[in-house]
């Protein structure tokens, strides 16, 4: 529900944005809204879902959707819709908190990979099915529906979650919510993030950017100070001394850096320089979420079978030789090229996904598994911001240095491959972790 909304909103944001009569920087912000309120609620949302019960969390998310959902499918202006998506993400971190860890407390430690998969599987599913969804969607209606179809949807999942999430209790009811640390946790991932969208727009002199480094930073100065301390941690520091655990937050965070950034130049690769039509690449971008949907319940149950490390480092090797075929491309390249760069693209994540994912749920107590859930989420959306913005920063710095290559076509594909040889060092930095993350089983206690 939650991805399938994000991949479906992105082919109806020009019609928002005429029918509502806002410039393109406007109306961005009714994605920028979005990812912004999910990055800072996701850690606060993890540790609240521990104490509280993955019931609770189900049901909270799914009221907070539903109605964020209605609120944008009547909004009369962009500024109602910017603060639906914001109820709406809320309802989104709910979910994206809770999964991983609910999955791990349900199934046994030997069938982890199994649930995981099936999870990434349906994640893969949502971003699968969206945009043609979305086109189909408003071939026959106005871009409201796009909102609309998530209000009886949210209903059905209420209904189940109060059926069969009663057996599910909390991980940690007992624990309590420290208010300072996820404050601090929160402004500081909201600063941070906010800063590297801005970074395209603006020069790193301007105060917007700079403030809002110094205030990422005293947060996050902040938050190391109250992790320190057992009775204001909202985590505790103690858990980055696990190496299971770190090792996988660093393979992850990496390989989404390493990928987001090329893949947000893809489109405009081939609308401009190999002159396809939308619907054709839209054809394009399904590749990789398909490969993942095939992979990742696969990878998982190998994952139970022969362990993590092997499909980690195999996926990521996958992934940097997708990464290495990407760098061929040109205005002559043919259509089967790029098809074959991007299944090995997809294979290779989907391969890495879903055992990284396991070996980082597998490395934690029981009462931690919540809030790792979604330290989870938190990682994977960093990452994918960190990579967007630098990614698109670097190709901007290329395209400026490369302009005396001649035609603009030329400037663009030498650029782009300066951004993808950046991205195979950065996922050489995922090898590397995934190599060295040790042998030590899986816990289950």
């Amino acid at each position: 529900m939650a991805t399938l909304d994000g991949s479906i909103l992105n082919v109806g944001l020009p019609t928002i944005s005429t029918d509502l009569g806002c410039p393109v920087d406007v109306v961005a912000w009714v994605v920028l809204s979005y990812s912004l309120t999910l990055i800072s609620l996701l850690l606060v949302f993890g540790v609240w879902s521990g104490v509280k019960g993955y019931s609770f969390a189900y049901k909270l998310g799914y009221s907070l959707f539903i109605i964020g959902s209605a609120v944008c499918a009547s909004a009369a202006n962009i500024y109602i819709l910017v603060v639906g998506r914001v109820v709406q993400a809320s309802g989104s971190a709910m979910f994206a908190a809770v999964g991983p860890g609910m999955v791990t407390q349900v199934f046994p430690a030997s069938e982890r990979g199994k649930g995981i998969g099936m999870m990434v599987m349906m994640v893969s599913a949502g971003f699968m099915v969206g945009a043609p969804l979305g086109g189909l969607i408003l071939d026959f209606w106005p871009w409201q529906a796009l909102f609309m179809i998530n209000v009886p949807i949210g209903l059905i999942g209420l209904l189940m979650t109060r059926a069969y999430f009663k057996s599910v209790p909390p991980t940690a009811p007992d624990a309590r919510l420290p208010l300072k640390g996820a404050v601090a946790a929160s402004l500081g991932l909201l600063s941070g993030t906010l800063c590297l969208s801005l970074i395209n727009d603006f020069p790193l002199t301007d105060y917007r950017v700079w403030g809002l480094v110094l205030v990422s930073g005293l947060c996050l100065l902040a938050f190391l100070k109250f992790e320190s301390d057992p009775d204001t941690a909202l985590i505790g520091l103690d858990i980055f001394k696990n190496w299971q655990f770190t090792s996988s937050i660093g393979a992850m965070l990496m390989m989404f850096m390493a990928n987001s950034g090329v893949l947000i130049l893809v489109p405009f690769y081939l609308e401009r320089i190999k002159n396809f039509e939308p619907k054709q690449v839209g054809f394009y971008l399904i590749i990789l979420p398909v490969l993942m949907f095939i992979f990742s319940p696969l990878s998982g149950r190998l994952s139970d079978r022969i362990g993590y490390r092997f499909l980690t480092v195999l996926g990521v090797m996958i992934v940097m030789s997708g990464l290495y075929l990407l760098t061929d491309l040109s205005a002559q390249t043919t259509n089967n090229h790029i098809v074959l760069s991007l299944v090995v693209l997809g294979a290779g994540i989907g391969i890495f996904n879903t055992p990284n994912s396991s070996a980082l749920m597998g490395s934690v107590r029981s009462d931690q598994r919540a809030v790792t859930s979604s330290i989870l989420a938190t990682t994977r959306n960093i990452g994918m911001s960190t990579g967007v913005a630098l990614s698109t920063a670097l190709f901007a710095y290329f395209q400026m240095k490369n302009s005396e290559l001649g035609s603009p076509t030329e400037a663009f594909v030498g650029s782009y491959r300066n951004v993808i040889s950046v991205s195979i060092v950065i996922a050489a930095g995922s090898l590397m972790f995934s190599v060295l993350r040790g042998r030590r089983a899986i816990r289950d206690d």
